[in-house]
């Protein structure tokens, strides 16, 4: 799950339209995910090879660094 989660943010953090919630959204979507039960990257790689779509694991790189510079820098509401 946290392959996908890391696509749709990376997706909708890249587009210009996606900019003034940025750091609201992944704060708000990576919240969710653990409330949700979903367990983190393992960082293994797995998911990629079995992923139909062929999503990279650089975008679960990405969603963590958007979260700690939301987290740490006070761009969370």
């Amino acid at each position: 799950a946290a392959l996908f989660l890391g696509a749709k943010v990376t997706h909708l953090g890249l587009m210009p339209q996606g900019q003034p919630e940025r750091w609201d959204r992944v704060v708000d979507m990576l919240d969710t995910h653990d409330e949700e039960g979903f367990g983190g990257c393992t960082n293994t790689g797995e998911c990629t090879v079995a992923c139909p779509k062929g999503i990279p694991l650089d975008v679960i790189g990405r969603l963590n660094h958007d979260y700690i510079k939301a987290s740490a820098g006070g761009k969370k509401k």
